[in-house]
């Protein structure tokens, strides 16, 4: 017991370093690419990159949630289905490209390319490895990085499309061992059911919960304090990744009980993770005064540092809600917290930063709570085990 106990944080801490490492280099190549073409030019990349996100979340979710759960044959066949659906948007992408069109060109090939590269590295989620999946993500995002800082240093004038290319160009060698992998395993047709609609929905709301706060804050406030809010914001939503790949560990052990939650992260363990990370963020804003940080920015990570503890343990609940197919129950919840999150920052949302938090907090407590009923009172909700 101990000796597995001992690996699953081992695995998390792994998977944690590789997804942190992975997020500096992203951070990084903002950074040059600000540096080299200016601010505007970050923008219009940053806005395919988004476009590419809307993208890729509807079609990809459906197999990042039956990866956990379907049986070994339905899993191979979904990886092929995955890699050719990604492989054809990838090379509209290219077409697009080559017709000089960047941001439609570059937004459906980056939703191609990481839907196919998703395919490539299903395999390590399904089997309870989350740190070689990142370590996988951050070899990728190393390759496009040198990729793109190449073609900088290659060419006299660089631009969007080149550097659209040339990301794009970085997806080749996952996508031939992706290839590999998935040969001789004949695709599997997608469920057009209700579960469907439901995955998808879940992937819709839950976009829509993580991102569009800022968006509305930036109209009811300022952009200052979406700034500081989304500062918060990506913070808590980093660290509530770390209960995600705590919980991956457990996946196999849970598919082999049909989803009991005996067989997932117990809950003593789930809460002291969610206690420390959210230790982390009210250390950095009991640091921050004595950096002269404003206070709004002071605030706004003070009420996140709570957020951190129920968004954690909502990552960790998802997992095991996952394996036992409650899709439509998520997405439901999903919708509530929508449905409650928004409404309290139209009310408050012209105070800023905190108060954008204070309205993220009471939504993620309603998700915590429902999902958390969930898991640990199976009989609350069952859609049944169809996969």
């Amino acid at each position: 017991m101990i000796r597995r106990v001992s690996r699953q944080v081992a695995e998390t801490v792994l998977a944690s370093g590789w997804m942190y490492l992975g997020r500096f280099i992203g951070l990084f190549w903002a950074v040059l690419l600000t540096h080299e073409m200016g601010i505007a030019t970050y923008g219009a990349y940053a806005i395919a990159i988004a476009i590419s996100v809307l993208i890729t979340v509807p079609l990809d979710h459906y197999y990042v949630v039956r990866i956990l759960r379907v049986n070994t044959h339905t899993f191979l066949g979904d990886r092929s289905t995955r890699l050719i659906g990604g492989l054809v948007l990838l090379a509209v992408g290219a077409i697009l490209l080559q017709g000089d069109h960047y941001l439609s060109g570059f937004a459906i090939g980056k939703a191609g390319g990481e839907m196919a590269f998703n395919a490539a590295k299903s395999e390590f989620i399904r089997g309870g490895h989350p740190a070689r999946a990142m370590g996988l993500d951050t070899a990728r995002q190393l390759i496009g990085f040198g990729a793109t800082a190449a073609y900088f240093l290659g060419v006299d004038n660089p631009t969007l499309l080149g550097i659209a290319a040339w990301t794009l160009v970085s997806f080749v060698p996952f996508l031939a061992w992706a290839a590999w992998i998935s040969w001789g395993h004949r695709p599997l047709r997608p469920e057009i059911t209700a579960r469907t609609a439901a995955i998808i929905g879940e992937a819709v709301g839950g976009a829509v919960y993580a991102q569009a706060d800022i968006v509305m804050l930036g109209a009811l406030a300022s952009d200052k304090s979406a700034g500081y809010y989304a500062y918060g914001s990506l913070l808590i939503w980093s660290l509530a990744a770390v209960g995600q790949n705590y919980s991956y560990t457990f996946t196999e052990r849970l598919r082999e009980v049909g989803g009991h939650a005996s067989a997932g992260p117990a809950i003593g363990p789930s809460v002291r993770l969610s206690l420390g990370l959210g230790g982390v963020v009210a250390a950095v804003a009991v640091v921050m005064p004595f950096a002269d940080a404003p206070a709004e920015l002071v605030w706004t990570f003070a009420i996140l540092a709570v957020v951190t503890v129920p968004r954690t343990l909502s990552s960790i609940f998802t997992t095991v809600l996952a394996v036992q197919k409650r899709d439509r129950f998520r997405t439901v919840v999903t919708w509530i917290s929508v449905a409650v999150k928004f409404p309290l920052l139209l009310a408050v949302g012209h105070y800023g930063g905190p108060a954008a938090a204070a309205a993220f907090l009471v939504s993620d407590l309603v998700m915590t709570y429902a999902y958390g009923r969930a898991v640990h009172r199976p009989s609350a909700v069952d859609e049944g085990r169809a996969p």
